[in-house]
């Protein structure tokens, strides 16, 4: 079932002893609320997770070219992965649901685009019953699938126009659907054939737009800093701020931290790589420099052992 919906309505190098915020590098130094596994993919070392209030760490998917994307269930018991699987006359993509502490495989299915998208990209739902695919080619729209790999519908486009590559789609509770179109932010309710406006947005630099866990609350970058938003789209702040950038929110599962990625920068023709820092989520703006002092209250995370602070490159997910 196809559906189409109208809208209602230079490269800088940190190295650790420059960063002036509390390092937390000991299984005693982190605060004893702070919870959840950190997932992240950093450079050729694969996907590593770093997990609180221990900060004790390692890698979770070795390293993989062909790993499109991985996601975690929010109660953490389930991972999902889809892997390009192609081969001599096919574009295959190969999701893959298992067991997230005994790797033990509970489905595995080969999935085939519409437009022969070899990039596909999955997302667990909250209730782990339904996977969001997402491709970075317009012509394959949104498509739903059961977990089994059973294909319920595709949405094509928003007021008759496709989605662009750089749009961002996310699931919210009771299996919702966020996501950016142009220069919107728009909420789609099951069965997904009508749309509302949560804001638009009217800047020349935005993204990386993410919601916490409850639901309630997005997180952004604007510019060169970090902003959170009420679901409903009011009450925008500034949460950060420094003489570089800031770019890849994520909610911790309660919703009382947000990591960020401090001294976002250029790291190759194509990709970028930042610092991790955790600032509390009570609407105050934190300075997160890199070289700076830090606000109070700001965390470098930094493996129990290690004295550097953890960096990423891509994908990062908290559950």
């Amino acid at each position: 079932m196809k559906l189409v919906l109208s809208v209602i309505l230079i490269s800088l190098t940190l190295c650790s002893a420059c960063d002036k915020s509390k390092s937390k590098g000991s299984t005693d130094s982190f605060p004893s609320d702070l919870s959840g596994t950190i997932y992240y993919k950093w450079a050729t070392e694969g996907i590593i997770k770093v997990s609180f209030p221990s900060a004790t760490g390692g890698t979770f998917i070795q390293d993989d070219t062909k790993l499109n994307s991985f996601d975690i269930s929010r109660d953490g018991q389930y991972r999902l992965t889809a892997v390009n699987a192609a081969t001599l006359g096919n574009d295959n993509v190969k999701f893959t649901l298992s067991n997230n502490s005994s790797g033990a495989i509970i489905n595995e299915f080969v999935y085939q685009s519409r437009a022969g998208n070899r990039y596909c990209k999955g997302y667990l739902s909250p209730d782990n019953k339904l996977i969001m695919v997402e491709s970075n080619d317009r012509d394959d729209g949104i498509v739903i699938l059961k977990v089994t790999g059973e294909e319920l519908l595709t949405i094509d486009g928003l007021s008759d126009v496709p989605f662009d590559i750089h749009d961002m789609k996310m699931w919210l509770p009771n299996n919702e659907i966020l996501l950016t179109h142009a220069k919107k932010i728009i909420r789609l309710v099951p069965p997904y054939n009508s749309a509302s406006l949560v804001k638009q947005m009217d800047y020349a630099d935005w993204g990386h737009l993410v919601v916490n866990q409850q639901g309630s609350q997005l997180a952004m970058h604007i510019a060169n800093h970090i902003y959170t938003m009420d679901i409903d789209g009011n009450n925008l702040k500034q949460v950060t701020i420094s003489e570089h950038k800031e770019a890849r929110p994520v909610f911790s599962p309660d919703g009382k931290h947000l990591m960020i990625g401090s001294n976002y920068r250029q790291s190759s023709i194509m990709g970028h790589s930042w610092d991790m820092k955790i600032i509390p989520n009570d609407g105050k703006q934190y300075n997160v420099d890199p070289f700076a002092e830090n606000s109070s209250g700001v965390i470098s995370v930094v493996l129990d052992g290690k004295d550097k602070i953890v960096s990423g490159s891509g994908q990062v997910i908290w559950k």
